[in-house]
């Protein structure tokens, strides 16, 4: 959702809420903000059901079988509590001197960013994980002679916009908008830059064809075309939580400039510290009016770890036309006369019955919009759709 050029008064009030509750953190020391937000964590757990289950989603679609049911489930608590201390200080840093940021961190890698930023300029490649506000300002915490910047994406209120454009410029990071051309970005780069991108986001049938934990997705392709065009490297960049209110700021080269390359470092640092992530976001999303036309992009001869999960409920058994390495395929004929409640149950439970969560549900076309809100949004095609059903033993 694009920021709103208009400021309303629903802006308003947020914009006052917003700061009285900045002054309210502002007053509290740095390890009770962060008990209060895994408090607050704690509480947003168990109200709500929806953000719990998308949570519990995508877990098992990273993890798969590599953690047990009661493994996740006890993850996905200390996901909510981990995500609330984080965003709360996230709100407290801005207040506290760099003296008393450094005293809560430690940095790994720090040698190889600084013979990295010597080279020229790079493209930090950051997941949406730890103290974000954190991650804004590694750079400037650290001794080097370079200019920094950030891409990111305007908040959707333009006064707390504001604030927060008017703190960051204020360190001397360079902001770049999500609308930002290429071209920029790229010279920015290509004149020495440091360029900060969150890279972990859903990008649609837009995006370069990867694996991320084994399963084929769409990642971005700006951090690797970004570094290409600037002639710079890339390097990862996060931050994972090591005790109350304190934080490790990580570097890593990533040697190959490539949108793979870029996918396998954030899944490197998701795995060292899964707790810190923000699981929230529906990463694993299928979208667009052909959502599954990206796997056309992949090579004949690519292993694929762990393929897409499609289930068909109809009673007419229908194949999509894309090979079994790339998405299994499952016929699950369902009774849609039965109440939503109980269709409701009957998804859940073939979704949760597999490796992996239901990526894609075929089902009739007098049925979508029902399964697609009974199962938590999951992509579903109409059944009836002439979908080619043969595909050549070689591809199975």
């Amino acid at each position: 959702m694009s920021r709103s050029t208009t400021t309303t008064l629903s802006h308003r009030l947020e914009y006052c809420a917003y700061r009285i509750f900045e002054w309210i953190l502002k007053m509290l020391s740095l390890e009770t903000v962060f008990k209060l937000g895994e408090f607050v964590g704690r509480i947003m757990y168990r109200c709500s059901s929806t953000r719990r289950y998308q949570v519990n989603r995508n877990l098992r679609l990273a993890f798969g079988d590599e953690k047990s049911t009661s493994e996740t489930s006890q993850l996905t608590a200390e996901v909510f509590e981990r995500t609330g201390a984080n965003f709360l200080t996230s709100l407290k840093i801005p207040f506290l001197s760099d003296d008393e940021i450094l005293a809560r961190l430690q940095f790994e890698g720090l040698d190889d960013f600084y013979t990295t930023t010597r080279k020229g300029g790079i493209v930090m490649v950051s997941p949406h994980m730890g103290n974000w506000e954190l991650l804004a300002q590694a750079v400037f915490l650290v001794d080097g002679d370079f200019r920094a910047g950030t891409h990111y994406r305007p908040l959707n209120n333009s006064l707390i916009n504001a604030v927060v454009e008017r703190r960051r410029k204020r360190r001397g990071l360079e902001l770049f908008a999500k609308r930002s051309s290429t071209h920029r970005l790229s010279s920015f780069v290509r004149e020495g830059g440091a360029m900060g991108i969150l890279a972990d986001q859903r990008v649609g049938d837009r995006g370069a064809a990867c694996l991320f934990f084994g399963r084929p997705t769409t990642c971005s392709p700006l951090p690797h075309l970004i570094a290409k065009r600037g002639k710079g490297l890339l390097t990862s960049l996060s931050c994972e939580t090591v005790g109350i209110a304190h934080w490790k700021i990580s570097f890593r080269l990533i040697p190959t400039i490539s949108a793979q390359a870029c996918a396998d470092s954030i899944e490197q640092d998701w795995r060292r510290s899964p707790v810190d992530v923000f699981w929230f976001e529906n990463r694993w999303r299928l979208q667009g009016n052909d959502p599954l036309a990206f796997l056309n992009k992949y090579k004949d001869d690519l292993e694929i770890p762990r393929p897409l999960r499609a289930v068909n409920l109809a009673r007419e058994e229908k194949k999509l036309p894309y090979p079994n390495r790339l998405i299994t395929q499952e016929h699950h004929e369902v009774d849609f006369k039965q109440s939503d409640h109980a269709l409701r149950e009957k998804l859940h439970e073939i979704s949760h019955h597999g490796k992996t969560p239901v990526d894609v549900f075929l089902a009739p076309h007098s049925q979508l919009g029902r399964v697609k809100k009974l199962s938590g949004k999951t992509m579903t095609l109409a059944a009836e759709k002439n979908y080619s059903p043969e595909i050549s033993p070689n591809e199975k």
